[in-house]
């Protein structure tokens, strides 16, 4: 079993406590699209959060959460906006050509349109989540919310029948869910279960320059396929 760290925040709108939150701060730095942070975000209530464990994984997150977050709901809300005006876009054009009779490629067009309805699928997904935990409806209400770390809590995690299983041998549909869809998250996880990758601080600057990198292919729409 693995210990993975999460750290513990409080979040607050116009001085009122809304709840008390946790997120991967191991794992989120090995996600191939970004929006997918947000499903690592949990309720402690509910999770069986325990002290630091023996093998633990090191904390890889060290931003400031406050910062990450709102950061995090900006460009998702961009990107959302700029996928939407995108397929409207790419469909006008495609009727257009169909009307005049000049080929276009139809099974290219369809391809391209799954790929941007699961962007924008990943992205509402997202700023569902983001919007729940931060209490806001918009960009526009991010002012009114403060972020607070409390301190870091583990996540004991195991692979037992193709399934990610808790501490209670509960399956953590999350985890199984991005083992089988997220390649990133899959090497990492299998490196941190076996051992295969070792944890030092060569790792840790390796999860900074992909973060660096996946941040800013979101910025670019994630991006687009051409027209």
């Amino acid at each position: 079993m693995i210990g993975v760290p999460y750290v513990r925040f409080e979040v607050e709108t116009d001085g009122k406590r809304r709840g008390i939150f946790a997120m991967d701060a191991y794992f989120v730095e090995f996600l191939s699209l970004e929006p997918r942070a947000t499903v690592l975000i949990k309720d402690p209530s509910k999770a069986p959060f325990t002290e630091n464990p023996e093998g633990s994984l090191p904390r890889l997150f060290n931003d400031d959460i406050e910062s990450f977050l709102k950061g995090l709901y900006e460009r998702m809300e961009g990107t959302a906006r700029d996928v939407r005006n995108y397929r409207v876009s790419h469909m006008r054009r495609w009727d257009f050509l169909r009307i005049i009779g000049i080929p276009s490629g139809h099974h290219r067009h369809i391809a391209e349109e799954e790929y941007l309805a699961r962007i924008e699928r990943e992205n509402s997904l997202g700023l569902a989540i983001l919007s729940k935990v931060l209490h806001v409806r918009g960009s526009d209400d991010l002012d009114r919310v403060r972020v607070r770390e409390l301190d870091v809590v583990y996540y004991r995690l195991a692979l037992h029948g193709g399934n990610v299983v808790d501490v209670r041998g509960k399956v953590d549909k999350v985890y199984t869910q991005l083992l089988g869809l997220d390649p990133v998250f899959r090497t990492a996880f299998d490196g941190a279960l076996f051992r295969e990758i070792a944890l030092t601080e060569e790792m840790k600057r390796e999860a900074s320059r992909f973060r660096i990198s996946r941040t800013a292919s979101m910025r670019r729409s994630a991006p687009l396929p051409p027209l």
